[in-house]
């Protein structure tokens, strides 16, 4: 036999191995956090194989490039001929290729991307004589999405009514898309679906070519891709699937935790085997989150358990506000990395992105290299950069660079062409850059351009008479209703908003702990930041990330940062049981990252919304154990 032999089946625990050894049939593996799911992944595939499943007749599904490669590269090991392991669109993009023109399509059909279907969006905007308002377009490519992920065709909208036009849009980007022989990414979910759905031959020649499906992270799938799923399994039931319900995290992706809840009514013969034994935390962080998400209604029931014993307790830390919180961490971080522990198996976790800005600054004090995962550093965010460069040019209108980031942002009709046409001026000229913001009388510009560099100008002056950094922000902000070009985004303005708030509260406390310094010195400390991390880039760091993105990662030592009302949970969740809900099973991803030690915070006040709030402790701290928890007092 071709396939190498392996000793993991040995290493298995009892329900591993069960999980392994089955063969035909529906099989749900609710594998808890840490509990080895990939390996039984891995050895299951392996164990067809051995019986004498050919390698073309098992199909394995994950999420990512990244987890699919992980797992080519397992079977590899064991095997020369490994199935094909793949992403749910790389499997729709191959059947495309081979079916697509039962739909009319040529095979050698086109993928747009995601600048390619704004373009072909605009276009049938411009069929239909109509010109997007701000952000419109976007919306409408999501809603295109949306709609194709819930296997909704144009059709399904034909009754509709409203300004949008969303049927005619979205009919016409369809019929636009074939005239190309072009697809979005979209339809690599939602054409297979319909091509299986409608013809019983290919269903019947797919079904019989991959006989053993194996799905992993079941719990994140959408109902595409639970559709796709069904249809593949339909006539041999082989479906093995890997999953957690308390590990679904992203509803806002389009991800139904129901799917997985749903699973032994779709499949009445399924059999459930829950992995419950975890190799990665100690009892005391197992324990807590057990108590955590067994407040929650929509799950299997299980219990994480640990042969690593106990452990440390769980470190709840309260603080007066996020600079203290911050401070604590930083220095906590820095004792650590001094006795030796290794910087890059600590990560400090938040539930927004605008959270980093005060851990950010506080490693910066203490000098440890962070990296931030999945995100930029918080002043090398676009919104910071803009602000930033508004205030530099408060300081000096002779800065080009920042002049040239933001004269069109928000849009004031000065494009590339005429700015362009400004730095012509210049060169021939040879006045200061400064000089020609003030006078721009003989600029070679149209009288509204230069109504709106003066208007420009106006608001740079303007704020730079405020001596209060925070204040001269307030005042860009408003003078160039900056929330407002920020709105024209609405699946980023929260983000960005509390990000540009974040920068402000920056402000508020550099003046409180430096009331002789100036905006000069301001601007150079957050410089001299980007030449530290440059003089670090090769160190191990210290990893800073939201908890959606913390999911799949584990480390020694976690930090989950700000526990409050309104931040975890998030004030947007909390109307809705269900999202309630997902918020718990945040902190429970959260919590099960930690292998040795874990430390909660959360503070008395915080910079929300543009001022100092008093914020309560989240509601979770009452459902977790005390007797796994040691409460400090403030250490400052």
């Amino acid at each position: 036999m071709w396939l190498k032999s392996t000793k993991l089946m040995t290493e298995m625990n009892p329900q591993q191995k069960l999980a392994i050894a089955h063969r035909q049939g529906p099989l749900l593996v609710l594998a808890g956090a840490g509990s080895g799911k990939t390996r039984v992944v891995v050895e299951r595939i392996a164990t067809l194989l051995q019986s004498g499943v050919h390698p073309s007749e098992i199909l394995a599904v994950t999420f990512t490039n990244k987890a699919a490669q992980e797992m080519r590269d397992r079977i590899l090991s064991i095997c020369p001929y490994p199935p094909l392991i793949t992403t749910f669109h790389s499997f729709g993009a191959r059947f495309l290729r081979e079916s697509i023109e039962l739909l009319g399509f040529k095979t050698s059909f086109s993928i747009y991307d995601e600048e390619d279907t704004n373009s072909l969006l605009k276009e049938c905007f411009k069929d239909f004589d109509m010109k997007p308002e701000k952000g419109h377009l976007k919306d409408t490519r999501q809603a295109i999405s949306d709609a194709k992920n819930a296997l909704l065709l144009p059709i399904d909208f034909q009754h509709q009514r409203g300004k949008d036009h969303f049927y005619q849009i979205y009919e016409r980007y369809q019929a636009r898309l074939k005239e190309s022989n072009a697809i979005d990414f979209d339809d690599l979910l939602l054409l297979p679906v319909f091509l299986l759905r409608d013809q019983s031959a290919l269903k019947q020649e797919i079904q019989n070519r991959f006989r053993y499906i194996l799905i992993d992270e079941y719990q994140d799938t959408n109902h595409a891709q639970y559709s796709l799923t069904k249809l593949l399994v339909d006539s041999h039931q082989n479906l093995f699937v890997v999953g957690d319900p308390d590990q679904s995290i992203y509803s806002w992706r389009g991800a139904s935790i129901q799917n997985i809840l749903g699973f032994e009514e779709d499949f009445p013969n399924a059999q459930v085997i829950k992995l419950e034994q975890n190799y990665r935390s100690t009892g005391h962080i197992l324990k807590a989150a057990n108590a955590l998400i067994a407040h929650n209604s929509g799950r299997y029931e299980k219990n994480l358990w640990s042969a690593l014993g106990d452990g440390e307790k769980i470190q709840v830390r309260p603080f007066f506000d996020e600079r203290e919180e911050a401070q604590f961490i930083a220095r906590d971080v820095s004792y650590a990395i001094d006795r030796g522990q290794d910087p890059s198996t600590i990560a400090l976790l938040y539930r927004t992105n605008a959270q980093s800005r005060s851990l950010e600054d506080a490693l910066l004090k203490e000098r440890i290299p962070y990296t931030i995962v999945g995100g930029l550093s918080f002043y090398e965010r676009r919104e910071v950069k803009d602000l930033l460069s508004y205030l530099r040019l408060t300081v000096s209108k002779n800065d080009f660079i920042a002049f040239q980031r933001v004269i069109n942002v928000p849009k004031r009709g000065i494009g590339n062409a005429a700015f362009e046409k400004i730095k012509e001026f210049q060169n021939q000229s040879m006045l200061p850059f400064a000089t020609i913001l003030e006078d721009t009388r003989n600029l070679p510009l149209s009288s509204k351009q230069k109504q709106e560099l003066d208007k420009f100008t106006y608001i740079l002056n303007s704020a730079g008479g405020i001596p209060s950094i925070a204040q001269k922000l307030q005042k860009i902000l408003k003078e160039t209703s900056y929330l407002d070009y920020l709105k024209e985004d609405k699946e980023t303005y929260q983000d960005r908003k509390e990000n540009v708030e974040a920068l402000i509260a920056k402000a508020i406390e550099w003046e409180e702990e430096n009331p002789d310094l100036t905006v000069v010195q301001f601007l150079e400390e957050l410089s001299l930041r980007q030449s530290f991390d440059e003089a670090h880039s090769m160190d191990p760091k210290v990893f800073l990330m939201t908890l959606h993105n913390s999911k799949g990662l584990e480390f020694h030592t976690c930090y989950i940062c700000g526990l409050e009302e309104d931040i975890l949970p998030h004030i947007n969740s909390k109307l809705e049981l269900h999202d309630l809900e997902e918020e718990r099973r945040l902190l429970y991803v959260g919590m099960t990252r930690a292998e040795r030690k874990l430390t909660l915070t959360f503070t008395a006040y915080r910079f929300l919304w543009g001022t100092s709030r008093p914020m309560k402790k989240s509601r979770f701290f009452e459902e977790l154990p005390f007797g796994h928890l040691e409460i400090k007092k403030r250490p400052f």
